[in-house]
């Protein structure tokens, strides 16, 4: 197995994506009071800043790294309005009103996705080709056959695919079918957050990146961050930092759970041997709770294949490894072929798997995407900077308070548990192979 390209130079530790992405410079803090300032310089952030900044708000963006240091520019560019609750789980909890209010803002976070694109003239690949949903167990496409019809009676276009027609949109033996999503797509993430940079800087936002927040206060009514560069006076905070909320913003880390995933991109191929693998260059997530994700890159030159291949921290030279083999599994025709790149970001989940916006003491927040987050988190920086400005918008998700569970820091320790419990289950649905 080669965990390099056909030059033989070494594995690149650093993500795809990032040979396209405006890290920003390293920037002094901005003298005096500024009007909003937003912790955290992903989608979330990025998109709250673009609205503030538009309406004439004086708008500071705080980096504790490089710009798009995080989690949205180590995606895998997967675009869709999916939840981890299905609807009837939500109307069963939240009644159908409520439900169906959840469910479609939800999808139409991918229209406004589509619309920031478009509006601000961003070069990041989007296509809607869709997302395919195979079927690791005939027990699970029994189940996606069941979803298929609760979608359908939404409105939402998707079709069943049975195993012997599989390989039109999947072309490997792992899987017994699957389910087609039609609205759905994919992008280059590190060039869709550098268009969004862009254009918070023509609209007037300032960065300042390498700028940890240490202590957050509030003092005559403005709030006043202590960071590894001075203080910060503002008269708003946004909290926009997901799965990388870290001890300085206790409350917010104490309700959301960080878990490793993992990423591989292969060497340059073919396009057309690729094509062959998705014909339709679908996004590709399997129905394991220990899931494979994969697609091909924007340019359809090579395979990047993602997956939760461990729940306690290892090196990406050992993660590539693993998912260099999960990878053969799939698609043992690429059983060969090298690895260029091999990275790790973190998913912030939540302790009831949904997204969530809102305030608490005048600190506005969205976390907790749940591995779902390039379109819905991108529309709750709009609705934050909305909420703000007094636009008299309303999200549904915004009625649910974000909750934790006692005793919980924000340290995961549970994850390896659930993990290798969840494989278990993955092995019991799995027939025999004999």
């Amino acid at each position: 197995m080669r965990l390099e390209g056909g030059t033989g130079s070494a594995i690149s530790q650093s993500p795809y994506w990032w040979e396209a992405r405006d890290r920003g410079t390293d920037q002094p803090l901005p003298s005096g009071a500024i009007d909003v300032a937003v912790i955290g310089s992903g989608y979330t952030g990025l998109n709250a800043a673009l609205r503030l900044a538009r309406a004439g708000t004086k708008v500071l963006v705080v980096e504790a790294g490089d710009l798009g240091e995080g989690g949205s520019t180590r995606n895998g560019g997967m675009v869709s309005g999916t939840l981890k609750v299905s609807h009837p789980q939500l109307v069963k909890t939240y009644g159908k009103e409520r439900a169906d209010r959840i469910f479609f803002e939800a999808q139409n976070s991918v229209l406004f996705l589509e619309k920031q694109i478009a509006e601000n003239a961003i070069d990041c690949g989007y296509q809607r080709h869709g997302m395919y949903f195979a079927a690791y167990a005939p027990k699970h496409y029994d189940d996606l056959a069941v979803e298929a019809e609760q979608l359908d009676a939404l409105g939402v276009e998707t079709r069943m695919v049975s195993r012997a027609d599989q390989k039109r949109e999947l072309n490997s033996d792992l899987y017994f079918g699957g389910r087609i999503t039609t609205f759905a797509g994919g992008l280059h993430p590190a060039r869709y957050h550098a268009g969004l940079v862009r254009a918070c800087r023509d609209a007037g936002v300032q960065f300042v990146t390498r700028c940890r927040v240490e202590a957050m206060n509030k003092e005559g009514g403005r709030f006043v961050l202590s960071t590894a560069k001075g203080t910060v006076r503002a008269e708003r905070l946004v909290v926009a930092t997901n799965a990388y909320t870290d001890g300085s913003l206790s409350w917010f880390k104490r309700r959301v759970i960080p878990i490793g995933s993992y990423i591989i991109a292969t060497e340059e191929l073919d396009p057309e041997r690729l094509k062959a693998l998705i014909p339709g260059k679908r996004m590709i997530q399997d129905t394991k709770r220990n899931l494979y994700y994969y697609r091909l890159s924007p340019d359809g030159r090579r395979m990047i294949f993602g997956g939760r291949t461990s729940f306690r921290p290892i090196s990406v030279l050992e993660s590539a490894r693993r998912l260099r083999l999960s990878m053969a599994e799939v698609f043992p025709s690429l059983a060969n072929v090298g690895v260029t790149h091999s990275w790790t970001g973190n998913v912030a989940f939540t302790f009831d798997s949904l997204p969530h916006l809102g305030s608490r003491d005048g600190v506005h927040y969205a976390l907790g995407c749940c591995g779902q987050g390039v379109a819905l988190m991108s529309h709750f920086g709009h609705c934050l900077a909305g909420d703000i400005l007094g636009t008299g918008e309303t999200s549904a998700f915004a009625f649910n308070p974000i909750k934790t569970v006692p005793g919980y820091t924000g340290n995961p320790w549970f994850i390896p548990v659930i993990g290798e419990y969840y494989r278990f289950l993955d092995w019991l649905d799995r027939p025999s192979r004999s």
